[in-house]
């Protein structure tokens, strides 16, 4: 019996048990949900003021800490600027109020901006700690298309020359080449909990209007453009770690 229980003691103290370490770069598909509150500029600043965007991306990091995403965004908010709203809507407008079917002024249009993007981007975390190797300055860039007009809405089509099918020609489609830049830091942990990154996104879009023809120009508008936004994104990574079966032992 004492010797049964002398050899169940040291067999005991040689049990291996893991330990905790820090986090090791891994190869892990990521969804980030994000938010951008966008600064226009350029072309995009002569007809609309700032805009909002809520969107996700889809993708790879990767054992380097280089990664690869998909991402999808959808652009609103943007008041139109007045001047855009005078000379598009000109022969519908009297002192300031577009006219009713039955000749009445009605207030109850309402214009904004609306947008959607699809991009591709690649890019690269630096991790600044060998605590936390998933974490990091992150760096990417990428190229997509982005599409938008103005949104206008017509209560019960009072106003008859923007109901569905004439507003199209008041709407200035257009639709782009664009090309985005990110720069800020990306928070990751092997529990996955509070997984969040931030930063600046620059877009430049190199666009077209896409409708055949301009009530306001009374012919089809070619004129080239270059739209512009700055950016200040938030996120919320979830990232699905691979397994790792490399761990860590020590004997008691």
């Amino acid at each position: 019996m004492i010797c049964v229980a002398l050899f169940t003691e040291r067999g005991y103290s040689q049990i291996e048990k893991p330990v905790s370490k820090v986090d090791s770069a891994g190869l892990f598909v990521i969804l980030t949900p994000n938010f951008t509150y966008n600064i226009v500029l350029a072309d995009l600043k002569k007809e609309y003021g700032n805009n909002f965007a809520i969107g996700t991306d889809v993708g790879v990091k990767m054992k380097n800490n280089w990664s690869i995403d998909f991402g999808f965004k959808y652009l609103f908010g943007g008041d139109v600027r007045q001047d855009v709203i005078d000379s598009t809507f000109k022969n519908l407008v009297c002192d300031g109020y577009f006219i009713a079917s039955n000749g009445v002024a009605s207030s109850e249009i309402e214009l904004e901006f609306r947008g959607v993007s699809f991009y591709l981007q690649a890019g690269k975390i630096i991790s600044v700690t060998k605590r936390y190797r998933n974490s990091g300055m992150w760096i990417k860039c990428g190229m997509g298309v982005t599409q938008h007009f103005m949104n206008i809405k017509n209560p019960e089509n009072k106003v008859l020359s923007l109901t569905p099918e004439y507003r199209k020609g008041y709407d200035k489609l257009t639709l782009g080449f664009s090309l985005y830049q990110f720069i800020g830091y990306a928070h990751m942990n092997k529990r996955n909990l509070f997984c969040l990154y931030g930063g600046i996104e620059f877009f430049e879009n190199f666009a077209k209007r896409q409708r055949e023809f301009d009530f306001s120009l009374m012919k089809k508008d070619d004129s080239k453009r270059f739209e512009a936004m700055v950016g200040f994104k938030i996120g919320w990574i979830i990232p699905l770690y691979k397994h790792d079966t490399n761990r860590e032992f020590y004997y008691r």
